[in-house]
């Protein structure tokens, strides 16, 4: 069992591509099974077991708080 973090890289025809832990594995998952709501940017709290999705939890301070590191650095762009 694992806890990681995930990014939800997009959303496709009702399937959410995950990107998992430091190494960014790719992991294909249908939106029923993850949290109402979830848009490509979010960011979850994930418990793999055996390689399966067991549990997936919005973290809503990470999205929020890498959100706003990516605002900064586009406003210094331009």
């Amino acid at each position: 069992m694992s806890v990681e973090k995930a990014a939800v890289d997009h959303i496709d025809e009702g399937i959410a591509v995950l990107l998992v832990g430091d190494e960014e594995r790719e992991m294909l998952v249908p939106l029923g099974r993850l949290p109402a709501g979830l848009q490509a940017g979010d960011w979850l709290k994930v418990t793999i077991i055996d390689g399966q999705l067991r549990k997936a939890d919005l973290g809503i301070e990470e999205t929020k708080r890498r959100r706003e590191r990516i605002r900064s650095k586009l406003d210094k762009l331009f």
